[in-house]
């Protein structure tokens, strides 16, 4: 038998089930709340910062070895991260180096033989290559080239060209002016295409592009984009020149006082990164384009404004830039990432033809990179999840690969020029690192299986 609910039970209910019903609708009638906030930085792609001298040496810093230059900053930097002691420009001059940092192939296939001179038809043109910067930005990276640059200055080979957001800086070398290099080309620090400042003041150069990072930093960060730095400092390319204020009371000579100087402005950067709350999603690379230029030609003694003794240090290392010993190529290599990198020393050879791949890879573009690339991606040598097979490593000079690395041998090919005997040498590094004993006829065979990776005789 059905027992009748009282009617005050019965209304009780009536409402409780309207207001449930417009509870129910006015909350899929309202609007959609704010817009869910940016990921955090962690989860972008990192900020990739790449910072490149000019002409330092190998042993120039207190992390590899040098008794009189003093380098907290970057020895801090290495002590973060990575840092190889196998590290190679793959070629022992600037505009070929650059060229390659930019499209991780050897310049001899890119088409940049030697340094460039001021209106030169041949530059590095961004309709034929797949440049660094050209696959960042496809990312949603902002980029900005702040230096040297000396990859072309005519239209279609300047920075702006090739996806870099913003330039500040020079075409080519500040010493490309009487009486070092004979041009009617008048130097210019460059913004953009347009010409900012008139002959500039070599030992403004460093402060000024440590300004210009920091700048590009602090808006980035603001900008809540990811970011890449190409930081490609004048120094210590000569003629050497530092500002009176950066000029420690330590330092041991005009070229302790340039790097020194270089130094200051990493951790300049390092403390901008830090400020702006990036540090963590960064990773900065500090490395130079070749071995330090210890056989200067008599063009450069002009006026007395250089002297024979303005450049660095190879460390243990034969030759010195526009060689192809090891001391020409063989460069300091510091790689910092706090987040990924945990701390460690590193022989496994490398070259600088391997940052496109590689950095392509850290910001997630490597769908965009080309097939047929000389470099590698070295992301597993950082991290040290992998020590890789023993690789063919090319010494790049005036257009043509002079010598070979494969593990632990090298050959050094080269032909007559000028009436100077060609040469056939063969070293082992790890035995010999300096280059002083030559064991070519002691070691036929491995002689003849390094020379396949050569070209033939001219």
């Amino acid at each position: 038998m059905r027992v009748p609910l009282p009617a005050r039970l019965i209304a009780a209910l009536l409402v409780l089930a309207a207001v449930l019903t417009g509870s129910l609708r006015l909350r899929a009638t309202q609007p959609a709340g704010p817009p869910s906030p940016a990921p955090p930085v962690a989860s972008r792609p990192p900020n990739i910062i790449l910072i490149l001298a000019d002409d330092l040496g190998y042993g120039d810093l207190g992390s590899y070895g040098s008794p009189v230059i003093r380098t907290p900053h970057l020895d801090a930097l290495a002590r973060d991260g990575f840092r190889a002691t196998s590290a190679y420009a793959p070629s022992p001059s600037c505009s070929p180096t650059r060229a390659s940092i930019l499209t991780g192939r050897y310049a001899h296939r890119v088409g940049i033989r030697a340094p460039l001179s001021p209106r030169s038809p041949i530059g590095l043109r961004a309709d034929a290559h797949v440049t660094l910067p050209q696959l960042l930005r496809g990312r949603g990276y902002r980029t900005m080239l702040v230096g040297k640059w000396h990859l072309g200055d005519q239209p279609g080979t300047r920075p702006t060209d090739h996806a870099f957001d913003r330039f500040v800086g020079m075409l080519y070398s500040h010493d490309y002016t009487d009486p070092w290099v004979a041009t009617d080309e008048r130097l210019a620090l460059y913004d953009g295409t347009r010409r900012r400042i008139e002959q500039p003041d070599p030992s403004t150069l460093t402060q000024t592009y440590t300004a210009e990072a920091r700048t590009f930093i602090r808006d980035s960060g603001a900008a809540r984009q990811p970011f890449f730095l190409y930081l490609a400092h004048a120094m210590p390319h000569v003629p050497l020149a530092v500002a009176s204020g950066d000029r420690r009371t330590t330092s041991a000579s005009l070229y302790a006082a340039v790097v020194e100087a270089l130094d200051d402005s990493v951790g300049e950067i390092r403390a901008e990164l830090a400020a702006t709350g990036q540090a963590s999603n960064t990773i900065v690379i500090f490395t130079s384009d070749n071995g330090p230029w210890n056989a200067m030609p008599d063009r450069m003694f002009g006026r007395d404004l250089v002297k024979p003794w303005d450049h660095g240090s190879t460390g243990p290392f034969r030759g010195g830039k526009a060689t192809t010993y090891e001391g020409g190529h063989r460069v300091p290599f510091i790689a910092a990432w706090p987040s990924r990198l945990a701390p460690r020393v590193s022989d496994v050879p490398i070259s600088l033809v391997d940052l496109l791949p590689t950095l392509a890879s850290v910001a997630g573009a490597t769908a965009s990179v080309p097939r047929d690339l000389d470099g590698i991606d070295i992301g597993p040598v950082l991290t040290g999840a992998v020590a890789p097979a023993d690789r063919v490593l090319l010494y790049d000079h005036l257009g043509r690969a002079e010598a070979v690395r494969v593990g632990a041998w090298k050959l050094r090919l080269t032909y007559p020029v000028d009436g100077a005997a060609g040469v056939t040498e063969l070293f082992h590094l790890l035995r010999d690192p300096g280059e002083r004993h030559d064991v070519a006829r002691a070691e036929p065979g491995i002689v003849a299986k390094l020379r396949r990776h050569l070209p033939p005789s001219p």
